[in-house]
């Protein structure tokens, strides 16, 4: 089979052949394994040439000089996590040990399920495997749907996610990596774990000391709400020490001391009120296996990634444009930033050195070793960078009426003049336009002639001054602090007059719409977006993440759902609109994209919707993300030009610029 091209290279404009190099080029994820000495393991996503994706592990070896070179790499991995004198990863069902010093393997253990986690026991060769095992179709406590393929539930946490991979029970298994699989047939054994009544097991698993097995553990509410606590069991016999679940806190993502120590978490507060959740570091001591939340550096929210011996813990946190490394000495009480040439995405640390994956939005991932002490880096990988078309500029930014500092990003083309501006707003909302992006990536649209506006509202992980502005706030407390960040950019950069679109995913596509009847842009493509926030809460796989920001929508909370949720009438007369959904979406229902082409269209703004049957929230597929620019470039070309979809928005100047931003700050319906 021959992959699909759509044009030579040699005819391809710049905008084409950035995409195409973006399509082209492994993905860098994530530091799957390290020692802290001589090898590394990556885990990437690598185009087949098809218009699809292959999860890859590669093995990094480090040369006498300091020098890194890729000698090994196998496909479709599942977990991986390094062990004394090499590493396990999981492929096909089958827990393999590959040594590190001669690149030998043998299968240690072969499992019934997909294994979720795989946790060294500290002072043993042992390994504990959390497998989760497929649920059987038709299952009915009075057997009513035997021989079906349905997928049966009686609880509030149903979800379409446990109805593609029906969830059976889940298996701990502790497996002695020194003799498993060898000659003698010895074979791991089963740790018989019994999960409290109204739980369930989330696949985390780290240890407390040699004796003590920490699970995570998700307790399911009658009213659909989530808290996350801990199941400590025995090692012996798998029998439950204690289940833990904290007031106010939920804890989650264990980072386990190497030497048997302390297990450190990300703990997020329990919102009780009107109030945002506050995330910390949070430490379970051995023994008592109480919890220590530990004060961050101001404006940052801590989340832990590593030891770097004991009592030395090293954590990422977001701090404006760059997510930073910070080291924390627990003795001291003191942190300690560790500097890197772009953001962490993923981090691995032992023997005093991190291994991470950094990059930033004019710079594609790369690997870096650092050493914690002082600095000193060695450049393991970079990808391969296409020329950028333009500069990127950063610009913090205080918006009257709205609690603490944001910022903006400005991307221009090199050469000749402005042809319109293009916003990204960014998913989430809890994220910031820190990283690389292989899918929203502002640069094949400078490579077009447009500047690219990246906006950080409030809510932006990398300002934590202003989350509570916008925490179940979206319409007057987000998308209207937006409307004045874009405004403010405009002006400051002598853009106020050129053309607009607005763009993002997710909650992007959410600001993209929600902010339209203010800023009257030419153009619009929203991906994914929620729009009908009771529709969403009720439908959505994470509808506890929704209950937890806006309560129950069947209550005296209903009203702050429809207040935030998308205006009747929320786009403008003469704009044009490029809807898109993946199919498979679980997290915002394909239906809310539909529904809002269907309003658009009887309203006669000229809206058009593209359906991907491959894809789920996300849309990640080289070949459609190809078909998304060719079809979003080839509409600003006509909409921000004025051409094919007739004539442009007036621009808004003086009092009636005013008027709109006045009636953004109290709310977006009155400008509809």
């Amino acid at each position: 089979m021959t992959p699909t091209t759509f044009a030579p290279a040699a005819a391809q404009d710049p905008a084409t052949a950035f995409v195409e190099a973006l399509a082209a080029e492994p993905r860098p994820k994530s530091v799957a394994a390290f020692d802290g000495e001589g090898w590394l393991l990556l885990r990437a996503d690598a185009p087949d040439g098809f218009g699809s994706l292959v999860p890859t592990l590669v093995g990094y070896r480090r040369g006498p000089a300091g020098t890194w070179a890729a000698d090994w790499s196998v496909t479709e991995p599942g977990e991986t996590v390094a062990v004394p004198g090499g590493f396990l990863y999981v492929r096909r069902r089958a827990v393999t040990l590959r040594s590190a010093r001669d690149g030998t393997e043998r299968v240690v253990e072969h499992v019934t399920g997909e294994v979720a986690t795989l946790a060294p026991r500290p002072g043993t060769t042992a390994v504990a495997c959390v497998i989760r095992t497929a649920g059987p179709l038709g299952a009915h406590p009075d057997g009513l749907l035997q021989g079906s393929d349905a997928v049966w539930s009686a609880g509030a946490d149903a979800s379409l996610a446990a109805v593609r991979r029906p969830e059976g029970a889940w298996q701990v298994r502790l497996v002695d990596v020194a003799t498993s699989g060898a000659t003698t047939g010895a074979a791991g054994r089963d740790l018989s774990v019994t999960v409290p009544d109204g739980a369930s097991l989330t696949g985390e698993a780290a240890w407390s000391g040699p004796d003590t097995l920490l699970l995570g553990l998700a307790h399911h509410r009658p009213d659909g709400t989530r808290r996350f606590g801990l199941l400590a069991v025995s090692a012996g016999d798998g029998a439950t020490v204690r289940s833990l679940l904290f007031d106010g806190i939920d804890l989650c993502y264990p980072v386990a001391d190497p030497d048997g120590g302390q297990v450190a978490y990300l703990a997020t507060s329990v919102p009780t009120t009107d109030a945002p959740p506050v995330q910390s570091a949070c430490l379970i001591r051995p023994g008592t296996l109480e919890p220590a939340v530990l004060d961050a550096p101001a404006g940052t929210w801590q989340r832990p990634v590593g030891w770097d011996g004991p009592g030395r813990l090293v954590c990422t946190a977001e701090d404006g444009p760059r997510r930073r490394l910070y080291a924390y000495d627990t003795a001291r009480d003191r942190w300690r930033d560790v500097p890197l040439t772009a953001s962490a995405e993923s981090v691995l640390v032992r023997g005093g050195r991190a291994a991470v994956l950094v990059s930033a939005p004019d710079t594609p991932p790369a690997v870096d070793v650092v050493t914690l002490a002082d600095g000193h880096t060695e450049r393991v990988e970079a990808s391969e960078r296409p020329p950028l078309p333009g500069t990127l500029s950063y610009h913090r930014q205080a918006v009257p009426g709205a609690t603490g500092a944001l910022a903006s990003w400005l991307c221009r083309p090199a050469d000749g003049p402005v042809r319109g501006l293009v916003v990204f707003f960014h998913g989430g909302p809890f994220k910031s336009w820190t990283e690389w992006s292989w899918r929203w990536n502002p640069w094949p649209f400078v490579a077009s002639g447009y500047a690219v506006a990246l906006i950080e509202p409030p809510m932006s992980l990398g300002y934590v001054s202003a989350v509570p502005g916008g925490w179940a706030n979206w319409r007057s407390g987000i998308a209207a602090v937006a409307v004045r960040q874009v405004e403010q950019l405009r002006a400051e950069a002598g853009l106020a007059r050129v053309p607009l679109a607005l763009m993002g995913g997710s909650f992007g596509g959410y600001l993209s719409l929600s902010t339209a009847a203010a800023l009257r842009p030419r153009l619009i493509a929203s991906h994914a977006a929620p729009l009908d926030l009771v529709q969403v809460a009720e439908s959505s796989d994470v509808g506890w993440q929704w209950l937890r920001e806006y309560g129950e929508p069947a209550s005296a909370r209903l009203q702050g759902y429809r207040d935030n949720s998308l205006p009747v009438r929320p786009v403008p007369e003469g704009t044009r609109v490029l809807l898109s959904h993946g199919m498979h979406d679980g997290l915002v229902p394909p239906t809310e994209t539909l529904r809002v082409h269907r309003q658009l269209s009887r309203q006669g703004v000229r809206s058009e919707v593209a359906f991907f049957r491959s894809e789920a929230h996300p849309l990640s597929r080289p070949r459609n993300i190809r078909a998304w620019y060719r079809w979003v470039l080839t509409a600003c070309a006509g909409a921000l030009a004025g051409e094919a979809g007739g004539e442009p928005a007036d621009e808004l100047t003086g009092e009636l610029a005013a008027r709109f931003a006045e009636l953004a700050m109290g709310g977006l319906d009155d400008a509809a």
